[in-house]
């Protein structure tokens, strides 16, 4: 038996929330899932359209096939770490902007993160983590 789709059954989209073609589109990687999931309902609740990956594999086959405005990722992830994603991110999408996090200090990843690229040390507040991907999703951050 098909569903009869009416008004009144269909999800209603938050009024804040903007049209899917001006939404920039965030690829959260995160191999911690919590924490991944939190990051994607925070930004997701900004009005942003997100996608997530739980390794730098996974997030490698999203930007092969999905235009992403930001990439915001950690830097540990257990296999591929995320200064190595961020990198062939830039090579598959040149415009791409990135946010960096870990739960070490930028100190432990010197020389693998350019000083200019936004870092948020784990654990950091919501609306650090927004700000952050706002500034990128912008342009007014490291690209």
């Amino acid at each position: 038996m098909t569903p009869i789709l009416s008004f009144w059954s269909q999800k209603s989209q938050p009024e804040h929330q903007l049209p899917d073609v001006v939404r920039k589109r965030i690829l959260v990687v995160e191999d911690d899932l919590i924490i991944g999931a939190l990051a994607a309902e925070a930004l997701e609740e900004a009005g942003l359209s997100v996608l997530t990956a739980a390794s730098a594999e996974e997030a490698e086959v999203i930007l092969a096939q999905e235009a992403v405005d930001v990439l915001f990722t950690d830097i540990d992830l257990g296999g591929r770490d995320g200064c190595e994603l961020a990198g062939r991110a830039r090579e598959i999408q040149p415009w791409l902007s990135v946010v960096f996090a870990s739960g070490r200090s930028r100190r432990c990843h010197a020389g693998r993160i350019p000083l200019e690229a936004p870092f948020l040390a784990k654990p950091y507040r919501l609306s650090d983590m927004l700000s952050e991907v706002d500034r990128a999703a912008c342009g007014t951050s490291y690209q």
